[in-house]
């Protein structure tokens, strides 16, 4: 819990922000340009250089960005402590899961291709 006290939840949370303010700003930005995506197109726009990385920052950038802010939430209004710990222990491991289960599936599309 302390490596996310303060300060540093504060510029985590700005961070986080930031990035995904900017990748959807991109992608805003390229859709109207972009052809008409069907499934095989998404697949290997997720499995290409720049795709993959782009979308396991911004899961990333948004699994920090929850974090930072439910973590507050729960702080602030969670008293007895072991409900506490436990609510923050459910929101880690589900924010962990589909941190992992987009990773796994980017591995998966990449090594497929």
């Amino acid at each position: 819990m302390r490596l996310f006290d303060g300060q540093r939840a504060w510029v985590i949370q700005r961070i986080s922000a930031l990035l995904l303010l900017v990748l959807i700003m991109l992608a805003t930005l390229a859709l109207p340009f972009a052809v008409p995506l069907d499934f095989s197109a998404w697949r290997a726009f997720a499995g290409g250089a720049l795709g993959g990385p782009l979308i396991a920052l911004l899961f990333g950038a948004l699994c920090a960005h929850a974090w930072v802010g439910m973590r507050d939430i729960v702080l602030d209004y969670v008293q007895p402590r072991g409900l506490r710990f436990f609510v923050l222990s459910l929101i880690a491991v589900v924010l962990l899961g589909v941190l992992v289960r987009v990773l796994l599936s980017l591995a998966a599309v990449a090594l497929a291709a």
